[in-house]
């Protein structure tokens, strides 16, 4: 019994059948010693479930389930019903199905990926595992997929702290074998696959006995890292005529070497042909490296897996693996081993499941949206012509460049859409020149520019509050160029003692909350706002000139805007332009992603559910994206929307008057003096542009891009916008978004660093 082992050694369960009198009294025994056990009974619940899936015609409810349980247990001893499992390591007796009818369940959904005839031959099948690192993840997921009845398993090491990068075990297994956690692990999963542990690993003189004792493994998977290891059981393998497969998590490669099929295959596809045997055995450090290098034919590896072979025994002690692409192995292998065992799969061969290759950048690829880009990137020597193109101000003041850098990066925390930042400031002869990056503006949504401009304008007020900040004035040349548009403003600093009579700066105190503001799309209150607050927010955009603010509280109001801005996010994101605009340009779906490139938006700040992730995901295909638009799918994004807008205190637009470049340059001025006065007074806002930047193209008569159904369905949306929010005439719709209260969002946008938006020409000061 398990009471004269070693806890550390145990890794199978002790199986009762209380029917049985001599179980009853084992089961009696460890019921009265081991006094702090956990007894779960799980008996009742699995019964349950099996009726159901047995039913599959029928949608048997919870009652129904307890009326088809209660009549079948009557008359029975329920205890006496299908098998006790005591877990020695776990000290918990639970009671479960008996075998039978456990397996028939715990692989009921395995159908019809699996079809029943199927899974019963695989139930004989026996598979052997060399190597209990990648090991691990193959010996689960062949153990929870259930493609054999039998499983070996071989590995000499225990677990230790640096495992946990790929092994997925607890840190309370540091110090057991990996034989014994896995096989543990296994065992709480399915308690009927018989297990067997070679816990001093694979020798010359036990290899055989792991191949054929018990019945001839029907599969070898060797994961080893004993080079001579791995030559023998090959050698082995092809004198029994055992197919062995291999994953190396490196490009995703996997061997699979049919010595049952092919008797006479050379073992590793043959790399090793022409070594001297004696050379394959007690290898010699000078020799080990070389060999390695002939086994994963290093030319198609992976350049970091390249990198990793010549620095084992330098700067890194052994051969690295990632989890991601460890869990990637157990997965191939099991699928392939499973194809093997039904005879689906019959050829031998090297393959690749390279994810970088499969999901990589595509920019590389020449597929960017940059491709479409008519613009060229901001260039500082046109730039600087331009600027000493203008005679200076006599009278200006220059400050240092400090402070002009602490005004800069105060400019470049400002809102742009889909945060791209369209801004380059040129610092020369004492003169900030404030340029419009087209290449970084150039999207679907940025039509004529008008995205652009009101992030300018944003940009613009930052300027001019952090300048207030430190004692100075500005006077400023706006769109000084009539026929240049990339040339936004010429500002000029003057000392506020010298020139006191300059217009005031609208809020001083904003600029506490500069660094502050971000998109905030967290789940939202809608709390009810006072008439101050909405009375100081429509001061802040009254504040410049022709500024007006539209703001909807009414309930039914704000949904229906909802529906206008879900159906609008919706066309754009299965508009061929702005589809690619969202993947390729605006997403960063990865933190590593969002902090390399410094700007677009993370997909964990978009305050999304997993289902909308999960969809965002699907649609991310273009002929996907292309079907739903054809069928109007994709409304669950209008559900999102909808449900974004309900949490909402109200919905509010800005606009200015004039429909011209300084008008919305102006109108991202209003913008971000209310989002800054929002911030004051512990409101979150969240942008809800798309219908503007759509309905501009209606204005403008600018349908370029867009299809005849389209055009309609965006009028449609346009006249009922404009039953809600009846827009003056000839204003420019700079901003439209929801304020709530809502917690601080945990990750805020990127920012290019000061390095990338600030020139600075030395020479001139």
């Amino acid at each position: 019994m398990y009471q004269d082992l070693e806890l550390n050694e145990i890794y199978l369960p002790v199986l009762f059948e209380l029917s049985k009198e001599s179980d009853r009294q084992k089961f009696n025994d460890i019921i009265s010693v081991k006094t702090d056990k956990i007894v779960l009974d799980l008996f009742s619940s699995q019964k349950k479930e099996l009726f159901k899936i047995r039913s599959p015609k029928q949608r048997l409810s919870p009652a129904d389930t307890d009326a088809i349980y209660d009549s079948w247990i009557e008359n029975r001893s329920a205890e006496n019903e299908g098998i006790w499992v005591y877990y020695p390591w776990l000290n918990k007796m639970i009671h479960i199905l008996d075998k039978e009818e456990f397996i028939e369940l715990r692989t009921s959904r395995n159908k019809f990926k699996i079809t029943p005839s199927e899974q019963t031959s695989l139930f004989s099948k026996k598979i052997g595992i060399i190597g209990l690192s990648v090991g691990h993840a193959v010996a689960l997921s062949i153990a929870t997929e259930r493609i054999c009845s039998t499983l070996k398993l071989a590995d000499f090491d225990t677990i230790e702290l640096s495992n946990l990068n790929r092994i997925k075990t607890g840190i309370q297994n540091i110090g057991l074998n990996k034989c014994v956690v896995t096989a543990r692990e296994i065992a709480e999963i399915d308690p009927f696959i018989n297990i067997e542990c070679y816990q001093e690993g694979l020798t010359d003189e036990n290899l055989e006995a792991f191949l054929l004792e018990g019945g001839k493994l029907d599969i070898l998977v060797d994961e080893c890292d004993g080079l001579e290891m791995k030559i023998a059981c090959r050698q082995m393998a092809k004198k029994y005529q055992i197919p062995v497969v291999m994953e190396t998590s490196d490009k995703g490669m996997l061997d699979v070497e049919r010595f049952d099929l092919e008797a006479d295959r050379s073992i590793l596809h043959g790399f090793l042909d022409g070594i001297p045997p004696e050379r394959l055995k007690n290898i010699s450090p000078e020799d080990r490296l070389p060999l390695v290098l002939k086994i994963v034919d290093a030319k198609n590896s992976s350049l970091r897996g390249q990198l990793s072979l010549i620095e084992v025994g330098q700067s890194i002690s052994t051969w690295p693996q990632l989890a991601s692409a460890v869990t990637l192995g157990g997965g191939v292998v099991t699928d392939v081993c499973r194809r093997i065992l039904l005879d689906q799969y019959n050829e031998s061969g090297r393959y690749y499941v390279d994810l970088e290759k499969i999901i990589g950048n595509k920019n590389a690829a020449g597929k960017s949206l940059d491709d479409q880009n008519p613009f060229n990137p901001f260039s500082l020597e046109d730039a600087i012509k331009k600027a000493d193109s203008f005679p200076g101000a006599d009278d200006s003041y220059k400050p240092d460049l400090q402070v002009v850098s602490d005004i800069v990066e105060a400019a470049g925390l400002a809102p742009s859409n889909a945060n791209d930042q369209p801004w380059k400031w040129l610092y020369r002869n004492g003169r900030l020149f404030l340029f419009h990056d087209e290449k970084r503006s150039f999207s679907f949504a940025n039509f004529s520019d008008i995205a652009a401009h009101v992030s300018l304008g944003a940009a613009y007020e930052n300027l001019l509050l952090k300048t207030n900040q430190h004692n100075l004035k500005v006077k400023s040349e706006l769109f000084p160029l009539p026929e240049d548009k990339s040339l936004i403003a010429i500002i000029d600093f003057y000392k506020d003692d010298d020139y006191p009579d300059f217009e005031p700066i609208y809020d001083p105190e904003s600029v506490a909350f500069i660094e502050n503001r971000s998109s905030n799309r967290s789940l939202s209150q809608p709390v009810l706002m006072t008439p101050d607050e909405i009375k100081s927010l429509a001061e802040s955009v009254e504040s410049v000139q022709g500024g007006k603010i539209y703001f909807i509280t009414d309930r039914e109001k704000i949904l229906s805007l909802g529906k206008i801005i879900g159906e609008s996010e919706r066309i754009t994101l299965l508009n061929k332009a702005g589809h690619k605009d969202f993947y390729e340009r605006n997403i960063r779906w990865t933190p590593d992603h969002a902090d390399l490139s410094g700007d677009g938006i993370d997909v964990r700040e978009m305050g999304m559910i997993p289902a909308q992730i999960a969809a965002l995901s699907i649609i991310k295909d273009p002929k996907i994206a292309e079907v739903l638009k054809t069928i109007g799918g994709a409304n669950a994004l209008v559900d999102g929307v909808m449900r974004t807008a309900s949490l909402a205190s109200g919905i509010g637009l800005i606009t200015v008057k004039g429909t011209g470049s300084a008008d919305y340059f102006a109108g991202g001025i209003a913008l971000q003096r209310l989002w800054l006065k929002a911030e004051q007074l512990g409101f979150a806002i969240h942008p809800l542009n798309a219908p503007l930047y759509l309905f501009a193209r209606l204005n403008a008569n600018g349908t370029e891009g867009l299809d005849n159904d389209e055009v309609e369905i965006i009028r449609q949306l346009r006249a009922k916008f404009i039953d809600i929010i009846p827009v003056d005439e000839n204003v420019a719709e700079t901003f439209l978004f929801k304020i709530a209260k809502a917690d601080k969002p945990a990750i805020k946008s990127k920012r290019l660093p000061l390095s990338e938006i600030l020139f600075i020409d030395n020479k001139a000061l």
